[in-house]
């Protein structure tokens, strides 16, 4: 006789490889939530990562695009080399809806407007918050096919209160939790470490936007006429890919004049040209430019950062000016997106 107890109807095999993996998972959310609510570039920071989890549903609805697609298309700029995308269909008409709910003070918006038929079972309260959360979005997407269903990760952990806000480079799943009424112990394995790696990658990258915060600090500050430098600078912080051509748009000047703008932000180490040609240049943030193959990945003991800068009346006030740069873009992209 057959003496193994049946197998939970809810969640996965609580071995120790599992068990290790949600510990791991949940361990790097909180790091990345826990820097993310005390960061002085939080909105650009949720700009670039709702482009990164939105490609990463775009791929589990079958997608043929990338992360570096989706970055291009939220900076208006089409990258030479890069295939085009399909014309048959809108990738991105899903994408304003879902950023404006993430914006949506209200907490219950979201949980709101799911189906009906989507609520926890009675044994799900023994079970850990992570995969509660998982549950969540694996009975929408067997209800809802659209990509909708994988955006919805991030408001699943914030309900839960493994976040304290919905941190959109969350996005995804597995398309496992679509096909399957039960993923199996590898799939939910992968799914696990995908998550954490979503967020290590993203801490990683708020870091890198910090530091690019401080380096552009440093660089006005010694500037001595900075002039439209801070304006840029700002700029960048919302769309590190940029071409003299959208600076000139976006800041209201020549062409010419953003050029040389963008040089000199160059010159600071701020940008990096990734088309090298003579005309129609296009330049990207180095941290990203690394991570999109344009630059080599930096190896060996990361480099010493220079001191702070000293406490002065003088720069308080370029840097109270910067704040000022960054809310401005801020306003204006919100307006144009």
């Amino acid at each position: 006789m057959d003496n193994r107890p049946a197998l939970p109807r809810f969640g996965p095999d609580y071995t120790p490889k599992m068990v290790a993996a949600i510990a791991a998972c949940s361990t790097a959310i909180g790091r990345l939530d826990a820097r993310i609510t005390a960061s002085p570039v939080a909105k650009p920071w949720a700009m670039r990562a709702a482009w990164s989890g939105y490609a990463k549903a775009l791929q589990l609805q079958s997608g043929e695009v990338e992360e570096i697609d989706v970055f291009s298309w939220g900076c208006g700029l089409k990258i030479p080399g890069r295939p085009p995308l399909p014309s048959h269909v809108d990738l991105f008409d899903r994408l304003d809806d879902w950023r404006s709910a993430l914006d949506n003070p209200d907490p219950l918006a979201w949980r709101d407007a799911l189906p009906t038929a989507i609520s926890e079972a009675i044994e799900a309260k023994d079970h850990p918050l992570l995969v509660r959360a998982f549950d969540t979005v694996r009975q929408l997407a067997r209800i809802d096919h659209s990509i909708m269903a994988w955006l919805g990760l991030p408001f699943a952990l914030r309900d839960l209160g493994l976040t304290a806000t919905p941190l959109p480079c969350l996005a995804g799943c597995a398309k496992a939790f679509r096909l399957k009424s039960r993923p199996n112990e590898d799939e939910w394995l992968a799914t696990l470490r995908a998550l954490e790696r979503a967020a290590r990658i993203g801490l990683e990258r708020l870091h890198g936007l910090e530091r690019h915060f401080r380096n552009a600090q440093r660089a006005i500050a010694a500037e001595y006429r900075p002039g439209a430098l801070p304006a840029l600078l700002a700029l960048i912080q919302y769309r590190p890919l940029l071409s003299p051509q959208s600076v000139a748009e976006l800041l209201s000047m020549s062409i010419a004049g953003a050029s040389k703008l963008i040089e000199r932000a160059s010159m600071a180490g701020l940008l990096v040209e990734i088309t090298q040609r003579r005309s129609w240049r296009q330049y990207l943030t180095p941290d990203l430019a690394a991570d999109f193959g344009y630059l080599p990945a930096k190896r060996g003991r990361p480099t010493k950062e220079p001191p702070p800068l000293p406490v002065d009346r003088d720069l308080a006030s370029v840097f109270d000016a910067f704040d000022r740069e960054m809310a401005a873009i801020d306003n204006l992209l919100t307006g144009v997106r």
